[in-house]
């Protein structure tokens, strides 16, 4: 005489010698349905943790935190301007506007400061309608917009004319953005038009290793996901 262990999920079953293969069979099958609902129920249990681990991961990573991370935001909006002068002599039937407006996330104020026109990524036009109100230290965001997804190859050189423009007058004050934040359709495209202006991308360095570089600006994706630190270079690479 021997004896057979077999174990399936939760079913332990013993048999002998002198069963036939039918019987051991019909013994298998009903302790696997016995220990089938433990199975699926573990299952279901498991696969609603994952769900609800990706849940609280997506919430978190779909969000910026403005009022918690920046005192002030300047809302960069772009717009495609087609026909805007019809006939123009000068080609200026297709330009780009662009409105900045700042505002306080505590206080959900906004502000106008200018509208600029720009053409093939050239500013061409100015109009100021109001000044920066805020004074040092702040910590401020520069919001990019683009009225139209997927954004063409004007928008983000605009919105990249802007910022640098932005940084300079802020650093005028003594202030400098905290970040740049930049849709996440043309994050790519943002970063490679800096690139053309002279800044290149890098890791962010260790605490004590220096920096050597008059400007640097870490561009942000909306929703996050993308980050890059940007350094100013006086060459072209």
């Amino acid at each position: 005489m021997w004896r057979i262990h077999l174990e399936i999920g939760y079913a332990t079953i013993y048999g002998e010698q002198y069963l036939n293969w039918s019987e051991r069979f019909n013994k298998v099958l009903s302790n696997l349905l016995r220990a089938f609902p433990l199975f699926v129920l573990s299952l279901l249990f498991a696969c609603s943790s994952a769900v609800y681990s990706q849940d609280e991961d997506d919430e978190i990573e779909t969000e910026i935190d403005w009022a918690g991370r920046f005192t002030h935001v300047v809302d960069i909006r772009t717009e495609a301007l087609a026909n805007y002068l019809r006939n123009s002599r000068n080609s200026f039937d297709n330009l780009i506007l662009a409105r900045i407006n700042t505002r306080s996330p505590a206080e959900n104020k906004s502000s106008k400061y200018e509208v600029l026109w720009y053409r093939k990524g050239d500013p061409v036009g100015l109009r100021r309608l109001g000044g920066l109100s805020f004074r040092a230290p702040q910590k401020i965001a520069l919001h990019v917009i683009h009225a139209n997804q997927p954004a063409g190859d004007d928008d983000v050189k605009a919105a990249a004319n802007v910022c640098l423009r932005l940084y300079l007058e802020l650093y005028g004050k003594g202030m400098a953005p905290s970040a740049i934040v930049v849709p996440r359709q043309s994050f790519n495209s943002f970063v490679q038009r800096m690139n053309q202006l002279n800044f290149y991308s890098a890791e962010e360095p260790e605490p004590n290793q220096p920096v050597r570089s008059s400007i640097v600006l870490a561009v942000e994706s909306e929703p996050p996901a993308l980050r890059q630190l940007l350094f100013y270079s006086g060459q072209r690479f």
